[in-house]
Parts: C-alpha cells; structure tokens; sequence
C-alpha cells in the first residue's frame, strides 16, 4: 500500500493538541494554574474581609470562582494559539509538501519520503497506532509520531490490518477533542 498526501496547517495543529492533551507536564501545569490562582484571589479577599474592606473582599472571592470555572475555556484557547504560533515557526517549511508512505506487507519496514529526505523505519521501532476522528498516528518508540490523514486512505480496514499484523497496540481515540 502506498499513500501520498500533503500535510496542512490543521494537521499539524491536531497533532500538537493530541499530544499536549495526553502530556502530563501540560496536564499538571494546567491544574495547577486553574487552582493555584483562585487561591491568592481567595487569601488576598481573606486579607482585604480582615481589614474590613467587605466590597473589595467580595470581588476576590468572585473572581476567584470564576476564575475557577472559565479558566478551563481560556486554557483551551491559550494553548491552541501558542501552538499556532509554534507550527507556523517550526514547520513552516513542512506545510504543503507532498510526504509518501510506502507499506510492503512482507518488508519488515515502512518506507518514507517527504520533500528530499527518504527513511526506512523498522517494524520493531513502531509503538502504537492511535485512530482519531480524522487522522491516524503511527507512533515510534522515539516518541516522534507520523501523520497519516484519513483523507490520504482509501481502504482504511486494510491499512489498520497492516499494523495487526505486527502486532502493533491500536488506540482508539475516535472520540476525542481538544479540550
């Protein structure tokens, strides 16, 4: 099976929110900022009650809970931009090149090209295939993933069977979103 497509801004985009999503760095970094924030709203309203500021006290402690409950939208957005600007930094160059993947089902590798640079990746080096509404990610152990945009496959049973075949974990992620 042989697949030809061009990668887009969009797919890029997906990628990197897939990936920030399932980090536990930028988990954690995002918890903490939802919590950490309404806290010295809260301690600085419990300062301004003690000193008997009661209207200021109040809009802390507003603040604070609203901070709380948008702050979850504002990440959302917030990271979305700061990966735009990434994408459009990092892999300007990328964006609208042609990238060919060639599976032959009794090679044990996958042969790839994309704008000048060819690459032979060993069966043994992939770690999962992760299916998402419109992509497939075909993940190696190096952490580095390969796009595969769903409008690129004609057959898609026939190309998660390649990877069955090697005994590769399939993730299913057909209901995920960026949050």
């Amino acid at each position: 099976m042989k697949l030809e497509y061009t990668l887009n801004f969009s797919d890029f985009l997906e990628y990197q929110l897939y990936v920030s999503s399932k980090s536990e760095l930028h988990k954690k970094n995002r918890n903490k900022s939802r919590i950490v924030v309404p806290i010295i709203y809260i301690v600085l309203g419990l300062f301004i009650l003690f000193i008997k500021k009661t209207e200021l006290a109040i809009a802390f402690f507003a603040f604070a809970v609203l901070w709380f409950l948008f702050y979850p939208l504002y990440s959302k957005w917030k990271y979305k931009k700061h990966f735009e600007k990434h994408i459009k930094e990092n892999y300007k160059n990328r964006i609208g090149k042609t990238a060919t993947l060639n599976f032959d089902k009794d090679a044990d590798f996958i042969e790839t090209s994309d704008f000048g640079t060819q690459t032979k990746i060993q069966d043994s080096e992939f770690d999962k295939l992760i299916e998402l509404k419109d992509y497939f990610f075909l993940r190696l152990k190096s952490e580095l993933s390969l796009i595969i945009p769903k409008r690129a496959i004609s057959d898609q049973e026939k190309f998660k069977s390649l990877f069955s075949d090697i005994n590769l974990e399939y993730v299913n992620e057909l209901n995920w979103e960026w949050k």
